[in-house]
């Protein structure tokens, strides 16, 4: 049996970007090394390159969030209508 994802569709669309920005952590951490004597040299480049990679999400994750969102609003909306157009008719 197959347990049910807890996101929504909006979290899920989010995924892609998160995962992105962790890989870019990541990075940084590798690139500042394990010398504390050279971080304060390595830091300048280091932050540049995460700074970048977070900065390049923004219009991926602008993109998937705007069109999962108009999919959540068309689909409540849609919903909307049908219960109105429901109530609307008369009993038989």
């Amino acid at each position: 049996m197959s347990t049910p994802n807890p996101l929504t569709p909006i979290e899920q669309a989010a995924i892609p970007s998160v995962v992105a920005v962790l890989e870019a952590v990541q990075a940084f951490i590798a690139n500042m090394g394990t010398d504390p004597m050279q971080w304060t040299v390595k830091f300048p480049g280091a932050l540049v390159a995460l700074q970048g990679a977070v900065m390049l999400q923004a219009p991926l994750l602008a993109n998937a969030e705007g069109a999962a969102i108009s999919a959540q609003a068309n689909t409540t909306v849609a919903g909307w209508i049908s219960k109105l157009q429901a109530a609307e008719k008369p009993a038989a």
